[in-house]
């Protein structure tokens, strides 16, 4: 098991522990193990890739560098939230 640090564009910040993580188009799947008798995969954490800026395994992040926090901007592809 891993603890995967999923940040999305609103700043806000998740670690979820998983064993595997997938991008299956317009999502990112965290998943782990099926109980025994069930061979299929559980997902415990499911996100719109879309929102997604990083995704780093705890286990292999060796240090935060600080910087300057750099404020969202817009892009053509955006969607306009109204």
């Amino acid at each position: 098991m891993l603890a995967f640090i999923v940040t999305l564009r609103n700043g806000r910040r998740y670690t979820v522990q998983a064993e595997e993580l997938r991008c299956t188009g317009c999502h990112l799947e965290l998943v782990v193990a099926g109980p025994p008798a069930s061979p299929n995969p559980r997902v415990v954490g499911l996100f719109d890739q879309n929102e997604v800026i990083a995704v780093v395994a705890r286990e292999h992040l060796v240090s935060e560098e600080p910087s300057d926090v750099v404020p969202h901007a817009v892009s053509r592809a955006d969607p306009i939230p109204f």
